[in-house]
Order: C-alpha cells, then sequence, then structure tokens
C-alpha cells in the first residue's frame, strides 16, 4: 500500500515537473542578409527586409510565448552559404537580424541545397556550432537532437546527400558508400522511442510549389516515416507555407524566411499559403499545435497533430 502510495506521489511530481508546452519556432530558406550585396542588388535587398520583417515577428511572438528552440529547414545562407566560420555573413544574416534576447535559444539547424553550393559551406556551418557554444547546433552533417521537456526526438537530415537530384556526387562510390551510411542512421535513429518524433529535411515530400517533390524521399523516406509513427515531418525548399496529412504524418514547408515562390492551388493540402513568415510548434503531451504565423505577426492558420 505504501509502495503503491510512493509511486502515485513520484508520478504526479514527475507530472508537475513536466512543462504543459515545449514550444519550437520553424524558420526556412531565410539567409539574404548582406548589406554589401544590398547595396549592389535591389532584390537582395528585398529579400533582406522580408528577412529582418519575419526575424521581428518572430521575436516579438518569443518575447510573448517563450521557446525552447528554432528549427531550421535549410538554406541558412543564400546564394551560396557561407566560406568559413569567420565568414562575416554569420554577422550580418545570422546573428545581428536575429539579436532579440527572445531568440538566443538553441538553433537545432538543417542543411539545404544552397548550403551546399560552396566547397566547404556545410563544413563551415557544422564547425560553427563550437564557436556558437551552444546557439547553432549542428554537431555533423545529420544528426539527432533531443529535447527532454517533452520527450522530442528531433531528427535532423543532410536531404540534398540523399538525393540524385541535387547532390552532384550521387552516383560516386564514395557518394554511394556515403549515402548508405545516412539511409541506415534514419532507420536507426527513427526506430529509438520518444514521444514526439520529428524529422527535418530540405526536400519536399508532400508539396506543391516551384520545386517537385522529392522521388527518393516518396520512395523511402516517407514508408519510414509511417513505419516508425513519425507525426512530423519538416521541409523547406519550396518558398511558402503549407501543411498536407497523410497517413498519420503532418507534412509542413516551411520556407517563406524571406523570398517567395509561387505556389500551386493547395488541392489535397489542409493550408498553403504564399508569404513570408514561420511556424510555431507547441508539443503538449498528447497533441502538436501548428500555427503558421507572418511576417506581422498574424495567425494564418492553426492546425493539431495528435500524437
Amino acid at each position: 500500500m505504501l509502495r503503491s502510495l510512493a509511486l502515485c506521489f513520484f508520478a504526479l511530481v514527475a507530472a508537475a515537473a513536466e512543462p504543459a508546452v515545449e514550444r519550437l519556432f520553424v524558420l526556412g530558406d531565410w539567409g539574404w542578409a548582406d548589406p554589401d550585396m544590398e547595396r549592389q542588388y535591389s532584390l537582395v535587398r528585398q529579400n533582406a527586409d522580408l528577412q529582418r520583417a519575419v526575424a521581428k515577428a518572430m521575436a516579438a511572438q518569443a518575447a510573448k510565448e517563450p521557446i525552447s528552440g528554432v528549427v531550421t529547414t535549410g538554406d541558412n545562407f543564400y546564394p551560396s552559404g557561407v566560406k568559413s566560420v569567420t565568414d562575416p555573413r554569420w554577422t550580418t544574416s545570422f546573428e545581428q537580424v536575429y539579436a532579440s534576447p527572445a531568440l538566443q535559444v538553441p538553433w537545432i539547424a538543417s542543411l539545404g541545397n544552397h548550403d551546399h553550393d560552396h566547397e566547404n559551406s556545410a563544413k563551415a556551418q557544422v564547425d560553427y556550432a563550437a564557436k556558437s557554444k551552444g546557439r547553432w547546433i549542428m554537431p555533423a552533417l545529420y544528426y539527432a537532437h533531443h529535447l527532454p521537456g517533452q520527450d522530442i526526438r528531433v531528427i535532423v537530415l543532410d536531404a540534398c546527400s540523399l538525393s540524385p537530384r541535387w547532390n552532384s556526387r550521387y552516383f560516386s562510390a564514395e557518394a554511394e558508400r556515403e549515402t548508405a551510411a545516412q539511409w541506415a542512421w534514419v532507420e536507426t535513429e527513427l526506430a529509438k522511442p520518444a514521444r514526439w518524433k520529428v524529422v527535418v529535411g530540405h526536400l519536399p515530400i508532400r508539396s506543391q510549389g516551384i520545386h517537385s517533390t522529392e522521388p527518393e524521399y516518396i520512395r523511402r523516406l516517407a514508408p519510414l516515416l509511417e513505419k516508425h509513427r513519425v507525426q512530423l515531418y519538416l521541409n523547406g525548399h519550396n518558398h511558402h507555407a503549407e501543411l498536407v496529412k497523410e497517413r498519420g504524418v503532418a507534412y509542413v514547408t516551411c520556407g517563406n524566411g524571406s523570398d517567395l515562390y509561387p505556389i500551386g492551388s493547395g488541392q489535397g493540402s489542409e493550408f498553403i499559403g504564399a508569404y513570408a513568415g514561420f511556424t510555431a510548434l507547441d508539443f503538449g503531451r498528447e497533441e502538436l499545435v501548428i500555427r503558421f504565423f507572418d511576417a506581422e505577426g498574424k495567425v494564418r492558420h492553426r492546425a493539431v497533430q495528435p500524437r
């Protein structure tokens, strides 16, 4: 009897200590701010202004509702990534733009195709993680990150390396070994238990945008998401916001952190919109609330994804 009461007491204490909601922001396809390039090119200035407007909205929302981190869906630096850990774009397009105290949280970063454009760009982003002292999270080109508050396992892919359309080395012997190793790692990570499983890849699986969906992901990754009961897949690449729900997985496109691309009709999508903004994810014990914000801080759509 006493043992049962003690167990109940400790369970109640653990439940009380657990946060009611763990909140993350999602930002994709965002890094344009560069004063030198903005003076030379009006398009860069236009995109950088959108980036700053989104950052301002993120900061205002995070000040009202504190966040645990920011997840990036790739294309962190345009047009060709960063050259090294001392590249000035780290200052002009990251540190200075997202300088609000409310945004001084871990950025769980993934790589996009533009982050692979420069020979050393991907490595530079991995190397910056050590320099940033915990703000820029990227211990490797692909990795898993755990948030214990609501037991969220974030599995971050090196998305373009898995695609024959976006990896120029894909059919080389070395790249084949690297690709096979990453697919094996994905399966291992997805099999690990967690209350919430989130996969982050730059390339779309379910999306209506200027970039078509990724065939290799539809063939190989989507079945794994369903098999291992992944609740959320996050991508960028298409520069808009979108939500598609299929076979228990919520597919969220969040590539609207700066410039915008045309969108399709939205047929088959719960929500689609071409506007600059970000996405908020509120993880609870039994449900995930997904909110799509624009650059003015307005909620464009709200959805619930059950656990």
